[in-house]
């Protein structure tokens, strides 16, 4: 566990990538809507596959993928957040050092930089076996160590009518958002964290499927 680092120089950078999104709050997620978590407290995991992207002029980050687990104790706004970071074992030294800048905001830019403001103690990122399964709002991110232990994992599935048990299709739109403008919303098969330093376990909670760009600083 470490106090976050001082902020390294910063190039430009750039993704277009699918986002899927998870956390312990009710289907929607107050936090969409500028309302207090719907237990008080925040637990998720964020997983992200780099369609195509760039770091500087030399680092292509195309195909890659990185994922965040994250806690906090109240609103996300008051800060005091807790989190680990995880990218694609696949990536080279170079490609390493430009999605943990990015990842932790100190790349600057895109939501990751709104993150780094309410997250005040972290677990320096890490390689993992990252996966990310794009299938919509059945998309699925795992991150696996190195005995293919299951550090945590996040999978989508429809939002089901609670009388005919068809698929319920919503549709979130924030013009302004600052992680995306628009959101599939799916409900939790499963919700994981398991890695020594942050720990949880929901189901059938919020999620959510989108596709980005992002660009910084």
């Amino acid at each position: 566990m470490k106090p976050k680092a001082q902020q390294q120089e910063k190039l430009s950078w750039k993704v277009h990538a699918y986002f899927l999104d998870a956390c312990n709050c009710d289907w929607g997620c107050p936090c969409q809507f500028n309302a207090n978590p719907t237990h008080g407290n925040c637990e998720g995991i964020a997983g992200y596959h780099i369609i195509t992207g760039s770091y500087g002029t030399k680092v292509k980050l195309d195909g890659l993928n990185m994922a965040l687990i994250a806690s906090w104790p109240g609103p996300l706004h008051e800060g005091r957040g807790k989190a680990s970071y995880y990218i694609d074992n696949r990536a080279d030294e170079k490609q390493f050092e430009a999605l943990s800048n990015i990842i932790t905001g100190r790349a600057g830019g895109g939501p990751f930089a709104v993150y780094a403001s309410i997250i005040e103690e972290i677990q320096e990122p890490k390689k993992a076996s990252v996966k990310f399964q794009t299938k919509d709002i059945r998309s699925r991110v795992s991150v696996r160590g190195e005995q293919s232990n299951v550090i945590a994992e996040a999978w989508l599935e429809p939002i089901r009518n609670p009388v005919t048990g068809k698929a319920h299709r919503a549709v979130i739109e924030i013009p302004e958002g600052f992680e995306s403008t628009r959101m599939d919303q799916a409900s939790m098969k499963a919700l994981v964290a398991n890695d020594g330093y942050l720990s949880f376990r929901y189901e059938g909670t919020y999620g959510s499927f989108s596709e980005n760009t992002w660009k910084g600083p």
